[in-house]
């Protein structure tokens, strides 16, 4: 006799997240009539994973019951024994009971049912129907080769040799290479791969050659769907739970941060990053792993090990980088401490084509090598994010330091790093025996260029009004990204155009730019002409990509208004008799005005929706996000760079002839 009670069926929730959490009526619009009256559009989301999750939970249930098997119970997707201790020896108590039960086995079994992932039939039924929305796998081949050819070379976020093996093992295929992972690793790592492969997608797509939209395997769908294949990359990672029991699951999550920050939208790749921070501390990607050889026939398999760390500590390292240059750029704490971590960063070489045959070892410089390496830029990230850390611990980050001479020790030892770099990444006197083989290779040296020159900004602004020196440093360093973006911006394909950094860098320059003048304004005619030159061509590298890219598109109605209010201030040629010296104008009260003035622009601009960057050649019908996207707070809008006015903190102004500060500046870069 069956006694169970019968099922209580859940309503679908059709409402969106706000209104249901208010228990409201909603008209289901995008935004909602209650979420426009209340002025929260941008909550006014939609959450059809959740109504997906009840189908499928109630279909199962209804399978079960028909076939008298046991009813699904409540099912918790964080499982109720996962109770988050480190496995790492000796760093907490639960780890002591290995020497308690003096049972290695029974020890194993134990961690292993306290830190398993959770597996639930329903979750796998739903993750299987995320995968089935992946493009055909001719496709992916096509997306994979232009992620690889036109992407990856920016972050390097991914080994190739790593990325095709798992590929060729997800795709069924026979593969010639030594086992580097256990049976059950390899399984999670497949279970995990195809959220990488979603996030490859949707960066391919973001920066999709204008030759590969002629390809007749690539539908209209295929090609429009970026927006689409990097959330359901995200919804997978989340079905499948991010318990840190996978290197796929970490690299899904800072590709997805990747495809968000290209976006604009730099809060929710912050959180991203962090997701796949926090996986790979619990993969203990931040310590140091030392591969012994278990027995003498066993040298390929040691091999092959070795070369897998090699892989993971690329993949720490950039982590390490994402984390402190995000920290820099947002103005939030870190999510990484150094005295955490005691992994030996990476060797300079690149993975070998047969990991199983060759032994790690780093190419001294003036030895025979085979060409650049994968990770000489990522060792040069992570140098710099190191000195990040060291700023904050410095206290160096703070207006009127103590000893201000700590500000320029680290000046030189980043100045140090960028002299140090391969000949082939050198900015000065660069080895381009390889650029014919790598095009790419000009654009990766300017890019080292500015991110050491971002360094230095962020180094030298708190304290540009009351140090001299600190204001001539920021302002080369400004100069030379301003000068670098416009090199870089001659080498860029029009589909590179919704590159992050292509927009941040100009805008983030050129406000300090307007900040110093503003102050400090040049009396001297060449001063003054090549500050509004370097400006202008600023303007209109923006001007030509803001069609393309979100943040090009918020700061460049703010940097035209700062270019504006120079020259209304008096700053022009015209008027070099009556322009002001930086001893009687109080530059606070310059740049209170200025934020007044543009916050009351801004306020009173209609505002204006932009679906997100719009694809290459004019194909706007690829690539357009949803409506409620278009909702989403811009987190680099215009109120980001206003915020950057209000960063500058005020000193009395220094006794400087300003003639003599900037020829001496100029002239010294050789610029005329």
């Amino acid at each position: 006799m069956n006694t169970q009670l019968p099922l209580k069926r859940r309503r679908i929730v059709t409402s969106c997240s706000e209104c249901h959490r208010r228990k409201q009526k909603c008209d289901r619009k995008s935004p909602c009539n209650n979420c426009l009256a209340r002025n929260v559009a941008r909550k006014c989301l939609y959450n059809t994973f959740q109504n997906q999750i009840t189908e499928s939970t109630e279909e199962l249930r209804a399978e079960r019951s028909q076939d008298g098997s046991q009813t699904v119970a409540a099912e918790n997707p964080h499982g109720s024994g996962d109770l988050g201790y480190s496995l790492i020896a000796g760093s907490n108590v639960f780890m002591g009971l290995r020497e308690v039960l003096q049972d290695e086995d029974e020890f194993q079994h134990i961690t292993s049912a306290h830190n398993r992932p959770f597996r639930s039939a329903v979750f796998k039924t739903y993750a299987r129907k995320l995968i089935s929305q992946l493009p055909s796998r001719p496709v992916i081949q096509q997306l994979v080769s232009v992620f690889f050819s036109e992407v990856n070379w920016h972050y390097y976020l991914l080994e190739k040799f790593y990325f095709d093996d798992l590929f060729a093992r997800w795709q069924s295929t026979e593969t010639d290479s030594v086992q580097y992972l256990s049976t059950q690793e390899l399984s999670l790592e497949l279970q995990y791969f195809p959220a990488v492969l979603f996030q490859v997608v949707a960066l391919s797509l973001q920066f999709l050659p204008p030759e590969v939209l002629a390809l007749s395997q690539l539908s209209s769908k295929e090609l429009s769907s970026s927006y689409e294949y990097s959330e359901l990359g995200d919804e997978l990672v989340t079905i499948l739970g991010r318990h840190g029991v996978a290197v796929a699951s970490v690299q899904a999550d800072i590709l997805r941060a990747a495809w968000l920050k290209n976006f604009g939208r730099g809060i929710e790749a912050w959180h991203s990053a962090g997701n796949a921070i926090r996986q790979a501390q619990e993969l203990n990607l931040h310590r140091q792993h030392d591969i012994h050889q278990s027995g003498p026939n066993s040298i390929e398999r040691t091999l092959s090990r070795i070369w897998y760390e090699e892989n993971k500590k690329r993949l720490w390292i950039n982590l390490f980088a994402w984390d402190s240059l995000m920290a820099m750029i947002l103005g939030r704490p870190r999510t990484i401490h150094p005295d955490d971590c005691d992994m030996k960063p990476p060797i300079d070489c690149n993975i070998p084509k047969d990991p199983s045959k060759t032994v790690p070892m780093t190419i001294q410089p003036g030895e025979p090598k085979n060409g650049p390496t994968t990770v000489s830029a990522s060792l040069f990230r992570y140098a710099l994010a190191v000195k990040y850390h060291e700023i904050r611990a410095l206290k160096a980050d703070r207006p009127y330091p103590k000893d201000h001479s700590i500000i320029q020790t680290l000046h030189e030892q980043v100045v140090s790093l960028l002299e140090n770099v391969p000949p082939y990444l050198r900015f000065k006197g660069p080895d381009t025996t390889w650029d014919a083989k790598h095009p790419y290779l000009p654009q990766l040296r300017e890019e080292a260029y500015m991110t050491a020159n971002m360094f230095l900004m962020t180094l030298h602004r708190p304290h540009i009004l009351a140090s001299a020196e600190s204001r001539k440093a920021a302002l080369e360093a400004a100069l030379a990204t301003l000068e670098s973006q416009q090199r870089f911006f001659g080498q860029t394909s029009e589909h590179h155009y919704p590159l992050f950094g292509l927009a941040f860098y100009t805008i983030d320059a050129a406000i300090l730019i307007s900040i110093i003048v503003a102050a400090h304004p040049p009396q001297g005619h060449e001063p003054r002409q090549y500050v509004y030159h370097i400006l202008q061509q600023a303007i209109e590298r923006l001007s030509r990509i803001q069609p393309y890219n979100a943040i090009a598109r918020s700061g460049l109605g703010i940097l035209k208004r700062c270019y504006e209010k120079l020259k209304e201030a008096g700053h022009s040629p015209s008027n070099t008799s009556t322009t002001l010296s930086s001893s009687v104008v109080s530059p606070r009260f310059e740049l209170q005005n200025l934020r007044q003035e543009l916050d009351n622009q801004n306020s009173a601009a209609p505002k204006e929706t932009h679906p997100g960057p719009y694809p290459t050649n004019g194909h706007t019908e690829f690539d357009i996000f949803s409506p409620d996207l278009a909702m989403m707070p811009d987190s680099f809008g215009e109120a980001y760079w206003l915020d950057q006015l209000n960063l500058i903190q005020s000193s009395p102004a220094v006794a400087q002839d300003p003639d003599m500060f900037w020829d001496s500046l100029l002239f010294d870069r050789n610029i005329f």
